[in-house]
This record gives structure tokens, sequence and C-alpha cells, in this order.
């Protein structure tokens, strides 16, 4: 089985460029023109680079990336352990981050899946699509019931 999806980044884009606008304003205004044109650059592209978050699962692995993929991130499906649906906590943030030993991957929302990969190796991928994506990794586990069913 084949799974690809993409989530929009809404209010990772949405903040990137609200937030660059008003300080490159009173940047302009306080008569720093270029460091104005700097801070709107910079957070264009990291609005362009944290944009979306698409996950695709084949081909014996589960595979996402951010906006253009310039960074790619991959497990192997044999090497997950445990799937769980999960919801993240609004301090966690957007983009990329640990927190307690959790790595969190996410542009927008709070519903997530975690993956528990050997024994120590946890990872929240945020998606729009929570139930989707876990059924799709389940399925595509080679042997699937090996995979303990997380609520």
């Amino acid at each position: 089985m084949r799974y690809r999806h993409r989530q929009w980044g809404v209010v990772a884009i949405a903040t990137c460029l609200g937030s660059g606008a008003f300080g490159a304003v009173l940047l302009w205004n306080a008569d720093h023109g270029s460091v104005a044109m700097l801070l709107l650059a910079t957070e264009l592209v990291i609005a362009v680079l944290f944009s979306s978050l698409t996950v695709e699962v084949g081909d014996g692995e589960l595979r996402w990336f951010f906006g253009p993929g310039l960074w790619r991130y991959h497990v192997a499906l044999d090497a997950i352990t445990e799937i769980a649906v999960a919801r993240n906590r609004w301090w966690h943030g957007l983009g990329v981050g640990i927190v307690s030993g959790t790595r969190f991957y996410t542009v927008s929302g709070l519903d997530a899946v975690e993956l528990r990969i050997g024994r120590d190796d946890v990872r929240r991928l945020g998606t729009d699509d929570p139930h989707g994506l876990a059924a799709a990794i389940r399925a595509a586990c080679i042997s699937p019931r090996r995979v303990a069913q997380g609520v």
C-alpha cells in the first residue's frame, strides 16, 4: 500500500510572514531599511521551508519532509515497534523539536502519529490525517502483528 499526504502549514506561513512584515515595517520606520529587508527575506525563506509537511509510506520505508524537501527523514518500516495516534501540546511548537526525548515534526495543528523505533527512539509526525497515516503504516509493515496497536 502506498500512502502520500501533504499537510499545509497555514499557521507557520502566516506567523513567519506576519511577524516578518511587522518587524520590517518597524525597522524601516527606524531608518534600518537594509536590516528590514534582511529580516523579511529570512522570514520568507523560513515560511517556504516549513510551508508543508509531506509524509509517504511505501517501498519498506516511512519518509517525511518539510516544504520543498531540503531535509528528508526516513525510517525503515520494520524498525517501527509501536504506532499510536497522539495529540501534541501547543507548547511543543512548530517545525522540528525535541521535548522529553520525543522528536516532533509538525507544521500545523496538534494531531500526530507517535512512532516508537526500537526501545528508546520516539518520534511524532504532525498530521491532519492521524488515523489514515497510522492505518497506512500498520498496513505497510512487513509483519503487522508485531507492531503494537497504540491508542
